[in-house]
C-alpha cells in the first residue's frame, strides 16, 4: 500500500485519530495506565534498535531483490510506527501530568528544524546552494549556540531553586 502523493488534510487526521487512541489506552487498558517514562524507556530503546536494523536492511534490499524489497519496506514502516508509539504514549503520560502535550514535541520540533537549517528556510533563492564544508561550520555553529542556550536554561533554573530553597 505504498502512495506517492500526501494528503496533509490526512496526516493530520491519522495524527489526531491515533492521539485518540492512545488517549483512550492510557485511560481504558490497565497495562498502559499505569506505564510511566522509566517503565517506557526500555521499550524506547529496544524500538529504536529495531528501527536502525530496518533501516539497514531497507537500504541494503533496496539495491537488491525487488521481493525483498516490499518485505524490508514494510519492516522499516512497521518499526517506524512502533518509535512513533513510544512518542506518542510518552506525550499522552506529559499531557495526563500536565507537564507537555503533544502540540508541544510537534512544535519543539519544528522549531528545531526550521532553527538548524538556515540554507533551505532563510536562504535567498537566488543564492548558491552551499557546500557540505559550510553546512558542517553552520551546523556545528548551530549545535554550540543550542548547547549555550541549554546551559544557560539549566543555570537558570539551578538558581531559581537554589533562591525557593532559602
Amino acid at each position: 500500500m505504498v502512495t506517492t502523493e500526501r494528503n496533509p488534510v490526512d496526516l493530520g487526521h491519522r495524527l489526531v485519530s491515533l492521539h485518540e487512541v492512545i488517549t483512550k489506552l492510557r485511560r481504558e487498558c490497565p497495562w498502559d495506565r499505569v506505564q510511566t517514562h522509566a517503565t517506557l524507556a526500555p521499550y524506547a530503546l529496544d524500538e529504536a534498535s529495531e528501527l536502525a536494523e530496518a533501516l539497514q536492511a531497507a537500504e541494503e534490499a533496496l539495491s537488491g531483490d525487488t521481493d525483498e524489497s516490499a518485505t524490508a519496506i514494510e519492516d522499516l514502516v512497521e518499526e517506524l510506527g512502533d518509535v512513533l508509539l513510544q512518542v506518542l504514549m510518552n506525550a499522552a503520560i506529559g499531557e495526563q501530568a500536565g507537564t507537555f502535550t503533544l502540540a508541544e514535541v510537534l512544535e519543539t520540533v519544528e522549531a528545531k528544524m526550521l532553527r538548524r537549517h538556515p540554507h533551505v528556510f532563510e536562504r535567498d533563492p537566488d543564492a548558491p546552494e552551499p557546500t557540505d564544508a559550510e553546512l558542517s561550520v553552520q551546523w556545528e555553529a548551530i549545535k554550540a549556540a543550542e548547547r549555550e542556550a541549554r546551559a544557560q536554561r539549566i543555570a537558570a533554573r539551578e538558581a531559581r531553586t537554589s533562591v525557593l530553597s532559602c
